[in-house]
């Protein structure tokens, strides 16, 4: 028996949860878990951002043997998931949990993407134009050579 749960809080917490879990009758494999920022594995996997387009606030899918629950949240109501959506979840769990497809998500930025990051938040937007490069050592050893003949 497979236990799979997948969750999108987009009204709250902007993240895509998953787990999954391999239950025989003789053991119980570990919980393997996955937590998503929405934008990020959106950006990868619109889908995930399709799922949530409009009014919906939240997805909600937890599969126990036969046991299913299937739920597309709106402020003010509840619906069921279509079962084109519910393979599409069940593959994007194995895929997380699984296989680890989508890890590189969960890495933290880079020194170099963290100043990338610091450099457009704090100066690229204030900047109309490009900054103009210069070549200060040709320009000091022109200084010099005018010095020089004088």
């Amino acid at each position: 028996m497979r236990y799979y749960k997948f969750n999108i809080d987009e009204m709250h917490q902007n993240r895509v949860f998953m787990e999954y879990r391999e239950i025989t009758e003789d053991s119980k494999g570990d919980l393997l878990s996955r937590s998503f920022p929405l934008p990020a594995i959106g950006a990868v996997e619109p889908k995930f951002l399709e799922m949530v387009a409009g009014p919906i606030v939240g997805i909600y899918y937890e599969a126990r043997g036969d046991s299913e629950i299937r739920e597309t949240n709106y402020i003010n109501k509840n619906t069921t998931i279509s079962d084109e959506d519910v393979a599409f979840m069940i593959q994007a769990v194995e895929k997380a949990c699984i296989h680890k497809q989508w890890d590189d998500l969960l890495k933290p930025p880079s020194v170099d993407e963290q100043v990338e990051d610091f450099i457009k938040e704090f100066f690229q937007d204030n900047q109309e134009q490009p900054l103009e490069q210069k070549d200060f050592l040709a320009e000091f050893f022109a200084e010099l050579e005018v010095e020089s003949k004088e």
